[in-house]
């Protein structure tokens, strides 16, 4: 019944998002232009009456209208709309053909071009003549040509070819002899250098000059030239010529240095975040086993504190393998970790590099300065933020400085997802995509680093949304190795939980894929939610960052709404899957991937002390009744019990060692020891057992115990029960029963000074004999030593609890 109702919990929160998806298919009425945005070049160059094919290509845009959820809104085109086309000087010939468009359903509209017979610079205004006072003027400048432009070089080296300009006249003859001006208008360095700054035309027409590019810049070129030949009138303002130069060690070390710099960040936010609320994180362990939901809100609450989905996963993972959680209480741990990751994107999706450098000063200081343990996480969280947004912006600068190279536009264009007009995504280049982002996150072993990376891509330029949302629903995909390796070495059920993992991820991002062919307003309806939730309109390349990291949180709680009433059936997939094998089943409570959390390791090492404890009483128990009932255990069956005790000693000792070399707070600094003392006691308390099963092995009498005898130690073995029962709890739940302990050792005590004194009047009234009277005294004895053992465990399990809470 409980599946039922959150399937249709589900099913309404889907039907919701469906309505308001609907909703946000409407078309705003009684739109206000406000702006025209030109697809074409501002400035064109063409021969003189020449007819130029779709010149302009313009839209018409509207003023922003707010979203559903509030924000800056977005510009609507507005389709209807009358558009003019008119020369600034009706003198100079140039015409639009036609003369006045209506935009299109999309708000675009385009002109052909025919040119006048002059030589020079040509205008035509565009205006909305609904609103005349939104317009836009295009320049064409007649009887110029361009060769060579945008080239695209080695840094430190001249332009494969040189900079060309041809010059022809109104009748179609090269202009000979007009001077052409040079300058270096802009340059990514200071060390380039045109070879001539003025240049006469040869007979052809031509005028050419070299460009040498800085050795030590990567970047654009901006040489402006100008025609100006008093004599013939031949006029023109500059215009530009492009060129491209690389310094291809220089962009590869500054884009990688950058992602070492962020993944360090990262690491050392998360490292900050993990000292400060570290020790909460056995109460979120607590919360975990309630429900499913909890489940998800715990494993989204960690990941947004440590800032990493891969380390909360690794560490459910250990919870896993530690015996901590269930299999369906891990799955919705990574369900919640998923969505927790996205709060990195989102994040460094925000402009927020003027922060990066105060933020390193101040966590530098604190480090420096601060002496507890909680304020130094404090100041690393400070310091990882602060190199997060350093590394995040050198990145973005080096990719923005290539992001116009022809050679860098084509390696992208080669998995672009855009689609041609009126056609649905190309599947094989969305499957490439995906690849990518699963091979770099894959390499990389972070998600938010791949997320971050496509982000700085996006802000650049180099990737579309088209592109980019693909590469992310991958990056979701390649983080799943994390969960897998640390799994290989671990059980059964921790192998499951890395399987669910990566099957949820895989089944999200086919749902998201199957979702790109399903259209709304002639985009995906995926992107269309994204872009309607997201200020700015992506289609337009506006505000592409923030759009990115939108759709990574929207992929993983959709995922998640959709996935979380099959929790169960994907448990018993992954069980079916990775079916059970007798050799792999043992709870592993000493689980090496928890060391990183000291609290943690303390807790799972409190559990495997439990169990401990319990086998050492257990193993006495059954040697005290055996001797008490005249009935000896035998010794190697007591040995074998002995030896496991001892082996469950040395591992819990090699596991405390290997926590003294983390980073531990004074008070689990302290605990250690305290830890290492309770596990002897329990190894004590199996090393009398084995003495008491020697003893009772080597007993010859074979008298029984009286009435009064047998019920004074039955009581007493109860008692010693109890004790061991609350000790085992204290330490397996890390409650704080020190004092109940303390309590029943009391009654214990008194029962023991009750029946000495009981053994003392049979003995005088020769209701015993010397020989079992001897028995009686050492049970009695023994029961006494092994609870002093359990009370010894006991009173220190509450300090090993608060070290590990």
């Amino acid at each position: 019944m409980t599946h039922v109702k959150t399937a249709l919990s589900a099913l309404a929160l889907l039907l919701l998002t469906g309505l308001l998806l609907t909703g946000c298919d409407r078309v705003p009425k009684g739109l206000e232009p406000e702006k025209l945005v030109l697809f074409t070049p501002e400035t064109q160059l063409a021969p003189s009456g020449s007819v130029q094919t779709n010149a302009i290509r313009v839209e018409l845009l509207s003023r922003a209208v707010r979203g559903l959820l509030g924000g800056k809104g977005s510009a609507h085109p507005i389709a209807g709309a009358r558009l003019t086309v008119e020369p600034a000087d009706s003198a100079s010939g140039i015409r639009a053909i036609p003369a006045e468009g209506v935009t299109d359903a999309g708000g675009t509209c385009s002109f052909s071009v025919e040119l006048g017979k002059g030589f020079g610079d040509h205008y035509l205004d565009i205006v909305c003549a609904d609103a005349p006072e939104i317009r836009r003027r295009v320049r064409f400048v007649a009887g110029v040509a361009l060769a060579n432009n945008r080239q695209e070089g080695a840094s430190g080296q001249p332009l494969p070819k040189p900079l060309r300009v041809t010059l022809t006249a109104p009748d179609g003859a090269p202009v000979a002899g007009a001077p052409v001006y040079f300058t270096l208008a802009r340059q990514p360095g200071k060390a380039g250098k045109l070879s001539k700054s003025s240049v006469k035309t040869d007979a052809a027409g031509v005028a050419e000059v070299t460009l040498k590019t800085d050795p030590d810049a990567t970047g654009r070129y901006e040489v402006r030239a100008e025609v100006a030949d008093c004599e013939r009138g031949l006029h023109t303002r500059p215009f530009v010529i492009e060129a491209l130069s690389m310094c291809v060690m220089r962009t590869v070390i500054g884009v990688l240095g950058g992602l070492a710099i962020f993944i360090f960040g990262m690491t050392l936010m998360s490292e900050g975040l993990h000292q400060v609320a570290g020790n909460r994180m056995k109460t979120v362990l607590a919360y975990v086993t309630r429900n499913r939901v909890a489940a998800i809100f715990a494993g989204t609450f960690v990941t947004a504190l440590i800032q990493s989905s891969s380390a909360t996963t690794v560490m459910t993972v250990g919870f896993v393998n530690a015996g901590l959680l269930s299999l369906q209480q891990a799955i919705g741990v990574v369900f919640g970790a998923n969505i927790g990751t996205t709060v990195t994107g989102q994040m460094v999706s925000f402009k927020l590099d003027g922060l990066a450098l105060p933020a390193i000063i101040a966590g530098t200081a604190g480090l420096l300065i601060a002496r507890r343990a909680t304020w130094q996480g404090s100041a690393r969280t400070l310091l990882g933020f602060g190199l997060l947004f350093f590394g995040m912006t050198l990145m973005s600068d080096e990719l923005k400085s290539v992001s116009t190279f022809p050679s860098f536009i084509r390696v992208f264009q080669s998995f672009d997802c855009t689609p041609q007009p009126g056609q649905p995504m190309p599947f094989g280049a969305v499957l490439g995509a995906i690849g990518i982002g699963t091979l770099m996150t894959m390499l990389v072993q972070s998600s938010s680093a791949t997320i971050g990376l496509t982000i700085a891509l996006a802000n650049s330029g180099l990737l579309n949304i088209w592109t980019a949302v693909p590469i992310v629903l991958g990056d979701n995909i390649g983080t799943t190795i994390t969960a897998i390796l640390a799994s290989l070495n671990a059980n059964r059920t921790a192998r499951q939980t890395a399987a669910a993992h990566s099957m949820f991820n895989v089944l999200g991002t086919g749902v998201i894929v199957g979702l790109f062919y399903v259209p709304m307003r002639g985009v995906p309806c995926f992107l269309h939610l994204v872009n309607d939730v997201t200020s700015g309109n992506v289609f337009l390349g506006e505000n592409i960052g923030r759009h990115v990291a939108m759709a990574h949180t929207l992929f993983n709680v959709t995922n998640v709404v959709l996935m979380t009433p099959f929790i169960g059936t994907l448990a018993w997939l992954c069980e079916h899957l990775i079916p059970a094998k007798k050799a792999t089943t043992a709870t592993v409570h000493l689980e090496k991937n928890l060391l990183n959390t000291p609290s943690l390791a303390l807790f799972c090492a409190m559990r495997a002390l439990a169990d401990m404890t319990d086998s050492a009483w257990r193993t006495a128990e059954l040697a005290l009744r055996g001797y008490k009932d005249g009935k000896p255990v035998k010794v190697s069956d007591i040995e074998a019990m002995e030896d496991e005790v001892d082996r469950n000693q040395g591992e819990i000792m090699d596991y405390l060692v290997q926590l003294t070399r983390k980073e531990l707070s004074e008070q689990q600094a302290a605990a250690i020891p305290v830890l290492m003392h309770c596990v002897n006691d329990a190894e004590r308390i199996s090393d009398l057992a084995l003495l008491i099963a020697r003893r009772a092995e080597a007993q010859t009498t074979s008298s029984r115990f009286s009435k009064d005898a047998l019920e004074e130690l039955e009581t007493l073995l109860e008692k010693a029960t109890t004790i061991a029962g609350l000790t085992h709890e204290s330490l397996q739940d890390g409650r704080f029963l020190a004092k109940a302990v303390g309590i029943v050792v009391e009654d214990l005590e008194k029962l023991a000074h009750a029946s000495m004194q009981g053994h003392v009047d049979r003995l005088q009234k020769g209701l015993c004999t010397p020989e079992r009277g001897l028995v009686f005294v050492e049970v009695v004895g023994a029961v006494e030593n092994i609870v002093r053992h359990l009370e010894n465990i006991a009173q220190r399990s509450d300090q090993l609890t608060e070290a590990a809470t």
